[in-house]
């Protein structure tokens, strides 16, 4: 599974997706564009389905149309659409009820419906988006409130590097036991795949060197990072992800240098700064 389909996005569940879609964030349209093999004209609009729990539900994919010569600087609005009453709207309120009823009880009471409403940390849930062999399918899996707990716990029995390292190289633990591998199953799936995207985005070279030096060798040994480490955030989008040298990965883990995203560089606890050399997605 994890070979045929790409992750394109983990969106955190809100009112807007419960009853009429979800946008594509700016920082992830040219490569999910890429991923869905269409470039999609402003003002055009297809249709297609989410494959969720196993069954197809219709959606539009839509890029919208606005004012370019009065914002001729805006970047293009990519959206998920369906109807608040739709079929599929109707799933998305069915499997995130904690979602929903959460913010049903918020509105209620603060008696507004346009109102946003912040859902708690120990509440959140996610969509998680993949792209699938067939044009226009899009998988959905679904990361409960339950789910999210779950994994959270399961996560903290793990250091960042280790973690990282199992995402990498896709090793076993032997010692887990199978309820330990079928929580971290839905995990692994979702970061492996943005890293191999990444990794085949910028050729197997360094962001931090912009070399590849095991090319010569008709090796690949470049490694993803987590920026914001994943085992405290659970943030999979490409734009908390990096994919550096395994020497150099070795380093950040051990010195632990901040990563300053105005500047694209790293700072380390010397007062060194080493700026990306390569940037295709931040």
């Amino acid at each position: 599974m994890i070979s045929e389909n790409n992750y394109i996005y983990k969106k955190e569940v809100d009112w807007s997706l419960l009853q009429q879609g979800l946008s594509i964030p700016v920082s992830l349209q040219v490569q999910f564009q890429s991923l869905i093999h269409q470039t999609l004209p402003r003002g055009t609009t297809i249709s297609i389905q989410i494959l969720i729990d196993g069954q197809l539900y219709p959606a539009k994919l839509t890029n919208q149309r606005f004012n370019e010569q009065k914002y001729p600087t805006h970047k293009d609005i990519v959206q998920i659409r369906y109807e608040p009453n739709s079929v599929t709207a109707q799933k998305m309120r069915s499997i995130f009820s904690t979602t929903y009823e959460y913010c049903m009880d918020y509105k209620q009471q603060i008696h507004s419906k346009k109102k946003s409403v912040i859902i708690p940390t120990e509440k959140k849930e996610f969509l998680v988006l993949y792209t699938t062999t067939q044009p226009f399918i899009f998988l959905a899996e679904s990361i409960t409130e339950t789910e999210n707990q779950l994994i959270t716990n399961e996560l903290s029995l793990f250091s960042e590097e280790a973690f990282e390292l199992e995402t990498n190289y896709s090793q076993e633990d032997l010692n887990a036991t199978v309820e330990q591998r079928n929580k971290l199953v839905k995990i692994r799936k979702l970061d492996k795949s943005i890293c191999d995207n990444l990794k085949k985005l910028y050729n197997h070279r360094c962001q931090m060197s912009g070399e590849n030096f095991a090319a010569f060798y008709g090796v690949s040994v470049v490694e993803a990072h987590h920026i914001d480490y994943f085992t405290k955030s659970l943030n999979n989008n490409s734009d908390n992800i990096l994919i550096v040298s395994p020497n150099y990965h070795r380093l950040i883990h051990k010195l632990n240098p901040s990563f300053d995203r105005i500047s694209k560089c790293f700072v380390f606890p010397n007062g060194y700064k080493d700026v990306l050399k390569l940037n295709y997605h931040l």
